[in-house]
């Protein structure tokens, strides 16, 4: 496959997230959202998804935890249907279970990830992909070699063979100062967009920015960010200006 094209952005599906990474996602390369559990990055891959479907584009969702109805039950308390997407041949749910015990097997065969995805996709033109989460492949195993080569061998072949702009979700343990859940994901991957919570005032805030983007210019400040009924991920004001404004009394 071609090397991507920086010029060519793909929406996040969340216009002030798209404006913070320079102008979207570099179409056909991969990009970790990490954070915390319950912090919305099922959420916002969700969303990313969405505005593809949206304008006719066909998507893979790849859950590597939770069961696909109960996500998709949970799209519909945002008033998001995807069943109507699949109904229409445009989005593809899938549920991926890779046992601890087997990974030092599929280490050396990731192959057998990636054809999984590929079978789902059936010689589709799949424009967009999230595997949901990423750190949920390899929970459990000791050895860190293993595991890295085999993400780092699932990221490369997919973009090499599919095309696609691909999300990978991580879980972060809580308060961890750590990026991802193994401490490489972020360098195998093109961007790393890191969710939040922080207390303020007594009220929990949550927090969203661009931790990396490789070849493009981005806004690194960190913003606070609300999900919101037929919206999703709302992007507000940055942080500094909402503590600005608490220190003024405003």
């Amino acid at each position: 496959m071609a090397l991507a094209d920086v010029s060519e952005r793909v929406s996040s599906g969340i216009p002030k997230l798209d404006q913070m990474l320079g102008g979207g996602f570099i179409k056909g390369r991969t990009y970790l959202i990490t954070g915390e559990t319950g912090v919305g990055k099922t959420i916002l891959s969700l969303q990313f998804l969405l505005d593809g479907l949206r304008n006719g584009e066909q998507c893979i969702y790849v859950s590597l935890d939770e069961r696909i109805d109960g996500v998709l039950r949970g799209a519909l308390s945002l008033g998001w249907d995807f069943w109507e997407y699949m109904n229409q041949g445009l989005f593809y749910p899938f549920e991926f279970r890779l046992f601890t015990s087997d990974l030092k097997r599929f280490g050396k065969e990731s192959r057998a990830f990636v054809e999984a995805v590929e079978k789902i996709a059936r010689g589709r033109a799949i424009s967009r992909i999230v595997l949901d989460p990423i750190s949920a492949l390899a929970i459990g195993a000791k050895e860190e070699f293993i595991v890295r080569e085999y993400l780092r061998e699932i990221i490369n072949m997919m973009e090499e063979r599919m095309g696609a702009t691909t999300l990978l979700t991580c879980d972060i343990p809580t308060g961890s100062n750590r990026l991802s859940r193994f401490g490489f994901e972020e360098f195998l991957s093109s961007g790393v967009i890191v969710l939040g919570v922080i207390r303020f005032q007594g009220k929990l805030l949550k927090t969203i920015y661009v931790r990396k983007m490789r070849w493009s210019h981005a806004d690194s400040s960190i913003y606070i960010f609300e999900i919101r009924p037929g919206e999703g991920i709302v992007i507000k004001e940055p942080l500094s200006e909402k503590m600005d404004s608490a220190l003024l009394g405003v």
